[in-house]
């Protein structure tokens, strides 16, 4: 169960995904079997089956029960009515639960609105799969006609233009959030796709829905820059729409839009379009396709229908005949399926509607163009129609409708290598522990699904695998990396509120996390200014792109420093933050029973780590056992173990010196030492000083390191030279030494710490 809940959002849009094919599908069926009950409907069907068992057995949404009886009950008195006044019963079910598909799916997935958030990348992209089987067709010529007879226009291999003319429609603002956002050699090929199939396909709705959505985007950009005082940007896009109005006068002529344009005019004999304004039969004609007297015909024929259809509904099909639809959708559902009808479709839609806009997004560009997605789904419903009465189009609008809602909780992402064994491992899923669940929804996303801290992750993390490929082929492993970045921007493209690469060196997480959202973060555990020179340090950060990162966090005072020595102008991006560490579990395991004890006659020594000597420097320690009455247990696993345990042997050390191997809980160990010991070369702020407050043992360290709340050399340790010599002498006197540290209450701190990262979590 908790599976599909935390997957919901990938099955919806992998469905949204797959429209285009669906639609495919049907039009070659339709055309080659001359079928109209096709593999598309089917599976159309199915998944609002899905989606209605997921919603109320799987999130028990009892509430759906009304709106799901309500239409129940109008459908068997539907049908009840086409028993009664005979006609094609069959087709009559298949169109009732074509239109009826709408107001289902929208309230089901309006029941589920908190844990469906659809990437406005994922509805580019559904657009982008229909331009592209419209336009390959196109270029060899191929596909269906948009019209039958006297009008041109090709509409690939699907079927109704209507319908697919309103997708195009509906998601042209989507596509300009995407292109204006990326700005690239694609954006440019893709708006020229664009223009060509809804240039070529014949009909008028894309072309205007087009030029509603270009007037609505300069509005915006104006008042804004007019706000700003950037009068350069008002005159540059001016420049912009008058050449690109000309080169669109210069091409026009050519295109099968024209083309069905002079084709009208010549057949209601006219001279020029202004002609059309001069009759009201013409305005009908040529501006409404004739609805205006599809409508006057439906609508008589409506008033003669006996009371029970009055009610009920006439349906689609008189004589076994289907009767010619207005193609304007309000008064089609209102005469096809009654007053009855009418008042549950549009109560059910408007109660949906009324509930996101009561409760909707702020406006920012992205937004606003939602917003007009959301008005061109009522206008074109209007005048064109097609649009909330065919399952293709109507999903795709009960998707724009929802995604105008506003989720109860916030979503936040973070990016990891994996969760083996270590410090930046273990503080990401303690940190993954502190996060309020009834505030926010939190993904984690590893390079690979492993690791010993996995059983430990909190069960409310939704958790996903993005696999870097290690193949030996070089553009083998670029275009795996390249594909699979480019899936996970599909279904992901800023659709988090917060974003952060936990693993400060990982390419892939710092990719991953700039796709996810606009308010990223880089949080960094090391203080690389003691790793790398100059350049080298320049390097490391440059090809991580910092400077795109809106907050970096750094676990103590000194690596920041470190870093703004070479990055003074970041400074109101840098935070400092320590990591968490859970206090309870850590005291609670600590009373494990373990298989050695403290030696009898000496102080015992502890060490907890990677064994990696570039960083930890172990043989410092190993060395300082020479020279003093201790024992000293290492406790890790990593690339030098076999070199530490040689030269452990070399120095005749084997009964001071103990490799105790990893350990999943090393805090028992750690209880049993009078002193805990580090040596290392560089560190950031070291999960293991926080674990030895937590169980008030004294560090005897070369790392002095502070963060907001603690100065960990004055407060909590022994700091000692990493000279050797000097690191001898001055541990000697540490040993002899009864010196009394503060009292550190790391809960507190914990929960100021988790409300300065709530902030981060929350900025828009």
């Amino acid at each position: 169960m908790d599976k599909i809940k935390k997957n919901i959002n990938i099955f919806v849009a992998s469905f949204l995904l797959f429209q285009p094919f669906l639609d495919l599908i049907t039009g070659l069926n339709i055309h080659l079997l001359n079928s109209n009950l096709t593999l598309g409907i089917v599976l159309k069907v199915l998944f609002m089956l899905s989606i209605i068992f997921i919603a109320l057995i799987i999130y028990k949404k009892k509430k759906l029960l009304l709106p799901y009886l309500l239409i129940g009950f109008y459908c068997i008195l539907f049908l009840i009515g086409k028993i009664f006044y005979p006609t094609n019963f069959l087709k009559e079910l298949q169109e009732l639960i074509k239109v009826f598909y709408f107001p289902i799916i929208l309230v089901t997935l309006y029941s589920l609105k908190d844990d469906i958030k659809i990437s406005k990348m994922t509805f580019f992209t559904t657009l982008f799969l229909y331009l592209i089987c419209i336009f390959i067709p196109l270029l060899f010529n191929a596909g269906y006609k948009t019209y039958e007879i006297t009008k041109a226009g090709t509409l690939g291999f699907y079927n109704s233009a209507n319908e697919i003319s309103g997708i195009l429609s509906l998601l042209t603002p989507l596509m300009f959030i995407i292109l204006l956002k990326k700005k690239n050699i694609f954006s440019i090929i893709t708006i020229l796709i664009y223009l060509a199939v809804i240039l070529m396909i014949g009909t008028k709705t894309p072309l205007l829905a087009f030029t509603i959505t270009i007037f609505f985007s300069l509005l915006y950009l104006w008042i804004k820059s007019f706000k700003e005082k950037s009068y350069k940007v008002i005159l540059i896009s001016l420049v912009i729409v008058i050449t690109s109005s000309l080169a669109l006068v210069f091409i026009l002529p050519k295109t099968n839009f024209y083309k069905n344009i002079k084709t009208h005019l010549d057949y209601l004999g006219l001279d020029s379009i202004t002609d059309v304004f001069t009759d009201e039969k013409l305005v009908d004609h040529f501006i409404f396709s004739q609805r205006l007297t599809f409508l006057a015909r439906k609508h008589k024929l409506y008033e003669k229908a006996p009371i029970y259809q009055k009610l009920f509904g006439i349906g689609y099909y008189k004589n076994k005949v289907k009767t010619k639809m207005v193609e304007m959708d309000y008064f089609d559902i209102l005469f096809s399926h009654g007053i009855v009808g009418f008042i549950i479709f549009f109560g059910i839609v408007l109660y949906v509607i009324f509930k996101v806009l009561r409760n909707s997004l702020k406006i920012n560009y992205q937004n606003y163009m939602l917003y007009l997605s959301f008005f061109l789904i009522i206008f074109l419903s209007f005048f064109t129609g097609h649009i909330i009465t065919g399952p293709s189009v109507s999903f795709i609008s009960s998707l724009l409708i929802i995604s105008l809602s506003k989720r109860k909780k916030k979503d936040l992402l973070f990016a990891d290598v994996n969760l083996d064994i270590g410090g930046i491992e273990k503080a990401q899923v303690i940190l993954l522990d502190n996060i309020n669940y009834n505030k926010y929804n939190v993904t984690l996303v590893l390079e690979e699904k492993k690791g010993k801290f996995l059983r430990e992750l909190n069960k409310n993390v939704t958790l996903r695998e993005v696999k870097v490929s290690t193949n030996n082929f070089v553009l083998v492993r670029k275009v795996v990396n390249y594909l699979r970045k480019v899936i996970f921007e599909i279904y992901n493209y800023q659709n988090y509120d917060f974003s952060c690469c936990y693993t400060t060196y990982s390419y892939s997480s710092n990719k991953l996390v700039k796709i996810a959202s606009s308010n990223t973060c880089l949080y960094v555990h090391n203080n690389y200014g003691d790793i790398y020179e100059e350049k080298e340090f320049r390097e490391f950060f440059d090809s991580r792109k910092v400077d795109k990162f809106n907050h970096i966090i750094f676990v103590s005072n000194e690596s920041a420093s470190s870093f703004l020595k070479f990055y003074p102008n970041l400074k109101d991006r840098v935070k400092v933050f320590n990591n968490f560490i859970d206090t309870k579990k850590i005291k609670e395991n600590s009373l494990e029973k373990i298989t050695v004890e403290h030696p009898k006659d000496k102080k015992l020594l502890v060490f907890v780590g990677r064994l990696d000597e570039g960083q930890k420097r172990l043989t410092r320690a190993i060395n300082l056992m020479k020279e003093i009455n201790c024992e000293l247990w290492i406790i890790g696993s990593g690339p030098d173990e076999n070199m530490y345990q040689d030269l452990v042997k070399e120095l005749g050390l084997t009964d001071k010196v103990f490799f105790l191997g990893p350990k999943s809980n090393p805090y028992p160990y750690m209880k049993e030492a009078d002193y805990l010991l580090l040596t290392s070369e560089y560190e950031g702020f070291p999960v293991v000083y926080l674990e030895a407050i937590a169980l008030k043992k004294i560090y005897i360290t070369t790392i002095d390191v502070s963060d907001d709340n603690i100065n960990f050399g004055i407060d909590y340790a022994h700091i000692i030279p990493k000279d050797e010599k000097r690191m001898v002498k001055e541990v000697k006197k540490i040993l002899k030494s009864n010196k009394k540290f503060k009292d550190i209450n790391i809960d507190k701190i914990q929960k100021l710490r988790i409300k300065k990262l709530e902030k981060i979590f929350d900025e828009v």
